[in-house]
């Protein structure tokens, strides 16, 4: 697949991206300036603050722990525009637990990929109400053009994409090329991190910069491990989402009538 989603030009998100032009079933495609995905919105600047009124948002969805948010609180200044918080507290996918793990020396690149396994089958092992409570949040009209984030805009983010697209009708190759682009849209803004830590190290704190490098990134089988116990589970990814995220056939028509042109 040719297609590589389009990363808006925002200076304070790195991975901001429409989610509009995959193709679906039945030569169908999912509209762009509808639905974004996004990192956190924190450190958005006046010029990031136009650039929103000029895609039109209307709703945010946070998908951070309430330790990501005391942190780094989103920073959007219209007022019309409805900010909704939808955790998913899984430990193995938040940022700032992972990165104080990596301050402290205790995190090597095999333990971080690891995490990111564990994560992903957390999604739906544990989380899969959530996950469920975002596809209809996805349902309401009224909400769109429509943003959902995470911390880095890869992980929790990255299962909640690839479960819209599923219901959209893209099949798997689509999905995982959606997922797997982070690495693309993001690989300059990696590099630059790693090359701080290892060129530059902050005093007292031991950073293992390919253990950086590998949660700052995504792989095939963080998704595609979560994907496999699905099929074990319910049969198949539909199966998944008809049984445990509570999203019919008729939920998922009337999402491709919102989201596919």
């Amino acid at each position: 697949m040719d297609h590589l989603p389009t990363k808006l030009d925002f200076e304070g998100a790195h991975n901001f991206r429409d989610m509009g032009g995959y193709p679906l079933e039945g030569g169908r495609r999912v509209r762009t300036g509808r639905l974004f995905r996004s990192d956190h919105l924190g450190r958005l600047t006046d010029a990031d603050q136009q650039l929103l009124d000029d895609i039109s948002l209307r709703t945010v969805i946070d998908l951070r722990r309430q330790e990501e948010r005391d942190e780094v609180l989103d920073r959007v200044d219209n007022p019309e525009v409805e900010q909704l918080w939808l955790p998913v507290s899984a430990e193995a996918a938040d940022v700032v637990t992972l990165r104080r793990s990596l301050e402290r020396g205790e995190m090597g690149p095999e333990e971080a990929v690891e995490f990111l396994r564990i994560a992903n089958r957390q999604f739906v092992e544990v989380f899969s109400t959530v996950f469920g409570d975002f596809l209809h949040l996805l349902l309401e009209e009224h909400r769109y053009p429509l943003v959902f984030h995470c911390s880095a805009g890869k992980d929790r983010v990255g299962f909640a994409a690839a479960m819209t697209l599923f219901a959209l009708g893209a099949d798997e190759e689509t999905v995982m090329h959606d997922y797997l682009a982070t690495n693309h849209i993001t690989a300059n803004y990696v590099d630059g991190l790693v090359d701080g830590v290892t060129e530059a190290p902050v005093p007292g704190m031991d950073i293992n910069g390919e253990a950086l490098r590998k949660l700052m990134q995504v792989e095939r089988d963080y998704l595609g491990g979560a994907l496999a116990l699905m099929h074990e589970r319910h049969g198949s990814v539909v199966g998944f989402i008809e049984e445990a995220l509570d999203f019919g056939a008729d939920k998922r028509a009337s999402l491709a009538g919102l989201l596919s042109e």
